[in-house]
């Protein structure tokens, strides 16, 4: 497992590495959905043309982001058949991800709810007092740390890992037959091997890219404090963005290797 999870890595590498033009497509997709995001947070409603403005980078940038998730998840050489195939199939993805994000929505209501009910009453916190005598004196809360554990496990791990396969499965063999073999993937997406790969990914374009970001280095010289912050945003950028990319085709490429393999031995 541990083998085939990290061949299919070095497998997506190379792929990534040599398609830099498509990099450059998705660099630039990548770049344009920050500056939607960037713009739609900042911007102030005083005007008619502000709200306007406000409706069309809502609808933009949940389009870039398809659109850039679908370019990820593609293979094509050419940089421009790539963006051709992004614009085209990025319907199905956002087709697959309703359900998702309703889950998400939904899972974040009810770990709100179940916060507030049983931390703030400290229901768990007495249940486990009457089971250990000494969990009281310590001033952690383990049903906060249980309830954070589910949050992250479900929002961070679990939805994401779906959401992969399932933008993965819809662009290589399209929505209806994803949606009709939909167990097989959803039992792919918690295979020990994708897994293992999503945790690699993750500490591309998560861990690395916060330690980048918010580790201190404190300069006394204020245009080099600013160069370094700014060299920090742009190894941020890069390191989420191949990051991703590299999950993505990794599991793809173990995705479809396991596939044949299965065809090969029946």
């Amino acid at each position: 497992m541990l083998t085939e999870s990290f061949q299919s890595i070095a497998n997506a590498a190379r792929q990534v590495l040599r398609n830099w033009r498509s990099m450059i497509v998705l660099a630039t997709l990548y770049a344009f959905l920050i500056a939607a995001l960037y713009l739609f947070v900042t911007i102030r409603e005083a005007s008619t043309a502000q709200v306007l403005l406000s409706l069309a980078l809502a609808i933009t940038a949940p389009f870039l982001f398809f659109v850039l998730q679908t370019a990820g998840a593609c293979e094509s050489e050419s940089a421009r058949s790539l963006l051709r195939e992004s614009l085209r199939g990025c319907w199905k993805l956002m087709v697959v991800s309703l359900p998702l994000i309703a889950l998400a929505i939904g899972l974040t209501y009810l770990f709100g709810k179940a916060q507030t009910y049983f931390v703030a009453g400290g229901q768990l916190d007495e249940l486990a007092a009457q089971y250990q005598p000494n969990a009281g004196k310590s001033g952690l809360s383990w049903t906060e740390v249980l309830l954070t554990g589910l949050r992250y496990l479900a929002l961070g791990l679990v939805l994401p890992l779906l959401a992969l396969h399932l933008w993965i499965a819809s662009v290589g063999g399209g929505l209806i037959k994803t949606l009709r073999s939909l167990n097989k993937v959803i039992v792919g997406a918690f295979a020990p091997y994708s897994v293992l790969i999503y945790m690699a990914g993750f500490l591309m374009f998560g861990v690395a890219p916060y330690l980048v970001l918010f580790k201190p280095t404190p300069l006394s010289i204020a245009w080099m404090e600013f160069s370094l912050f700014v060299a920090r945003l742009v190894l941020v950028f890069a390191l989420t963005l191949f990051g991703w990319v590299l999950t993505m085709r990794a599991l793809a490429i173990a995705a479809r290797g396991r596939q044949e393999n299965l065809v090969e031995n029946s």
